[in-house]
């Protein structure tokens, strides 16, 4: 599937692998336009749990506190089982990337950033860890969880 925008140069292109999803954005230049993007990758969770997403000829975004965009990476990865490779075509969207996955860890969402296709790949052909639930998550709310030995030592004051 291949889709171009009329007001931008945005384009995707999402195809199903073997056994992962590969996703092609080019031309983003917004927050919108990747919350788009996905939420057209995020239409494939309910049959698949790996996601190789490449991001070329886009501004960098280092900005991913802006509403509804944590949430549009949820739904693909909605499950503790789902993973998301992200792979991008600069050494600044690569850094925008990396940044996205520490924020992503603290939303508990499995999304990691790598410099080549071939490392990307090898990582979603992992096996799944077993305690891995590939049923998606209940609802939950949009600020992550304070670590556990932090909650029992606030609960005992």
């Amino acid at each position: 599937m291949l889709l171009t925008t009329r007001e931008s140069p945005m384009a995707y292109s999402i195809t199903v692998e073997e056994d992962f999803v590969r996703a092609e954005l080019v031309g983003r230049e917004t927050v919108e336009e990747t919350k788009e993007f996905l939420h057209a990758v995020a239409r494939l969770s309910p049959t698949h749990l790996s996601f190789l997403i490449r991001i070329a000829a886009s501004k960098s975004m280092f900005r991913l506190e802006q509403p509804g965009l944590i949430e549009s990476f949820r739904e693909v990865a909605c499950s503790p089982a789902h993973r998301i490779a992200l792979l991008a075509d600069t050494m600044d969207l690569r850094v925008s990337h990396e940044y996205l996955e520490l924020i992503a860890r603290q939303h508990a969402l499995n999304v990691r950033s790598f410099r080549s296709t071939e490392e990307a790949v090898r990582w979603l052909r992992q096996p799944l860890p077993p305690d891995a639930d590939p049923e998606p998550k209940k609802k939950k709310d949009s600020h992550p969880r304070e670590p556990l030995h932090r909650r029992r030592h606030v609960e005992r004051h």
